[in-house]
């Protein structure tokens, strides 16, 4: 394992963001252990542009320096940066400074960074964190090249960074959502109603899925399972507020998600301080729609209604996608009666809910058609009972057969996926961006 410091830099748009971005797109190949303060700096080698922020971050990587440049283009050319003039303006920029204190030079790459010595925009983040540290070449420490540097202007900024919160930037990559289930009868067999100390439970589960790169969590109280058993709000309630503030307290910048399909209990989630919305409900709860507007958090809309006009109706694929897209379309449409913001908006096209296991998989197969309403598609398929159908595999049998519908799914279009076995899926949907960007 190495341990490197890479240079950030952005002076496009909203610049923090931009680093933000970076941040998110580093794991799992390059681990940030550190990161210096951030600072405002007038542009090198082509002045009329605007000023940058700048960063350095102290990290470690198993990729040799070539792989490590290579995948750092990957991560500009995602985050979009384009060509322009040498020192020209750009969205994001990232550049090894050191690697080890080994030397390295081929043609396209020199470490210790070639210029790095005279440059204060670097120099002097790289000495937030190693000021003593020696030159491999020179064996002069930084502080002494910072020491002797020209004094261009390199003012410290007092932002808060926060690249430990995740950035949800639609396109960038996908995100995963983990299933918390506070239920005795969850179908997944993973509730936390189930005689353990509910809270505790949580907090681990929550930790354990925070730790293996989940970017959402999302706590349900009443199971949707087929044939599940209604529970009343203060039941639901009773079971998901203890836990959300426990959670919140614990986890304060994690992202926080609610399922389900009850006024009464998404507002007491929102009390908690969650960050989405999660609505299971129907098209025809306007007090629910005008709730998730007015709150101004995202909100998973999910179809739910049955894809059948009539029970023997044959479904071929064009009215399956048809009738998928207009109960969306509905649903769009009523939350935004209330002012619901468009880019607050991710549907979700409701596998196993009103369909059947032919049906799920016709779903799963139309996700680009579905995409293009100009909306972040959510996927729920995690270990749902049309793998089962179709790979005669019990629940805890499903994590390849869940692995290669998400896969599809995200290189078809899925922004989202959500799932129970986060561990896994993150891999998989960090492995499907790769091929998909």
């Amino acid at each position: 394992m190495a341990l490197v410091y890479i240079s950030a830099g952005s002076n496009q748009g909203n610049r923090l963001d931009y680093l933000r971005m970076a941040a998110q797109l580093l794991p799992p190949a390059v681990k940030i252990l550190r990161t210096s303060d951030l600072y405002l700096t007038e542009p090198w080698g082509y002045k009329p542009q605007p000023s940058f922020y700048n960063l350095v971050w102290e990290a470690e990587t198993d990729l040799d320096p070539e792989s490590l440049l290579k995948y750092f283009k990957e991560i500009e050319t995602r985050i979009g940066r384009v060509k322009t003039l040498r020192y020209g303006p750009r969205v994001i920029d990232l550049d090894i400074l050191l690697y080890n204190d080994r030397t390295y030079q081929s043609q396209g790459l020199t470490i210790p960074h070639a210029m790095m010595r005279e440059r204060r925009f670097v120099l002097q983040p790289l000495c937030d964190l190693i000021p003593m540290e020696q030159d491999p070449v020179t064996k002069k420490t930084w502080f002494d090249f910072l020491q002797s540097c020209p004094a261009d202007s390199v003012e410290k900024l007092d932002v808060s960074m926060e690249f430990d919160r995740p950035l949800i930037n639609w396109g960038l990559r996908s995100y995963t959502m983990g299933i918390i289930n506070l239920t005795p009868d969850s179908f997944s067999g993973d509730g936390l109603m189930n005689g353990q100390n509910v809270i505790t439970g949580a907090l681990r589960r929550c930790e354990a899925f925070l730790e293996n790169g989940a970017d959402i969590l999302d706590f349900g109280a009443e199971s949707t399972r087929p044939g599940f058993e209604e529970v009343d709000d203060n039941t639901e309630m009773m079971r998901l507020v203890p836990v959300l503030k426990e959670v919140r307290r614990h986890f304060p910048k994690a992202l926080l998600s609610v399922d389900s399909r009850k006024y009464e209990v998404i507002r007491a989630a929102l009390d908690c301080g969650i960050d989405w919305i999660n609505n299971t409900g129907t098209s025809k709860d306007e007090k629910l729609d005008a709730l998730c507007a007015e709150s101004g958090k995202v909100t998973v809309l999910m179809r739910s209604e049955s894809l059948r006009k009539a029970p023997d109706e044959m479904l071929t694929p064009e009215r399956i996608l048809e009738r998928v897209r207009s109960q969306l379309l509905d649903r769009v449409s009523n939350v935004q009666k209330y002012g619901m913001r468009q880019n607050n908006i991710v549907l979700d096209p409701g596998i196993g809910f009103g369909s059947s296991p032919s049906v799920d998989l016709e779903i799963i197969r139309q996700v680009r058609q579905i995409s293009l309403l100009g909306f972040p598609i959510l996927i729920g398929a995690s270990r749902k009972s049309f793998l089962g159908r179709y790979l005669n595999r019990p629940i805890s049998e499903r994590i390849a057969g869940t692995s290669a519908v998400l896969c599809y799914a995200i290189l078809n279009g899925c922004d989202v996926i959500r799932v129970h076995d986060v561990k896994y899926m993150k891999d998989i949907a960090i492995m499907s961006d790769m091929l998909r960007k």
